[in-house]
């Protein structure tokens, strides 16, 4: 049987105060070492979103949050 998962990266380009791209590295490595095939989508503002089995999304500062909500 073989396994896979789908990942979304929401709005890396605003919300990545904290380098989350990283995290992001590191859940996908950890698939891929574990026989887990990984689909990875970034998603921006004006992207569709598609359905996801996880979606991620980092931390920004209040300007970032308010131009993704919005």
């Amino acid at each position: 049987m073989s396994l896979k998962i789908s990942i979304a990266h929401l709005y890396p380009k605003l919300l990545n105060l904290y380098g989350d791209r990283g995290n992001v590295i590191t859940l996908i490595k950890r698939c891929e070492w574990r026989g887990i095939e990984v689909e990875f989508d970034e998603i921006n503002t004006g992207d569709s979103i598609k359905e996801h089995d996880l979606y991620f999304i980092g931390g920004g500062q209040d300007k970032q949050q308010i131009e993704v909500a919005g």
